[in-house]
């Protein structure tokens, strides 16, 4: 019982920065190829547009960069490494949504 509740605890925190930086990914680049198109460029490369967004959507999934950063420390220092080990999860998993929103586009562009 007590391993369902901490399950179902870390997948309502890190579900959000997931599907956070996966749907900017993924937005972003469909977005950005519309509008370079739009602009009368060559057929964009999606892949490649998402690749280079997935940076900015962990920024976005976890608030700001430098807000980000300095929480992991403040947590380190006063609460210990629970805390700064959930906010490294945080990060982890927005990072992980946003390479799973370029492995997307990868796989439909290429296919």
């Amino acid at each position: 019982m007590a391993a369902e509740a901490l399950w179902w605890r870390m997948t309502r925190i890190l579900l959000p920065p997931m599907g956070t930086a996966l749907g900017v990914t993924v937005g972003g680049a469909l977005i950005g190829g519309l509008a370079q198109w739009l602009a009368g460029e060559p057929a964009p490369d999606y892949a490649q547009l998402a690749w280079r967004l997935r940076i900015w959507a962990v920024a976005v999934a976890i608030g700001g960069t430098l807000t980000a950063l300095e929480n992991l420390e403040r947590e380190f220092l006063t609460r210990g490494l629970w805390g700064a080990a959930r906010d490294a999860a945080t990060v982890a998993v927005a990072y992980g949504g946003a390479q799973v929103g370029y492995w997307l586009l990868r796989w439909i562009a290429r296919g």
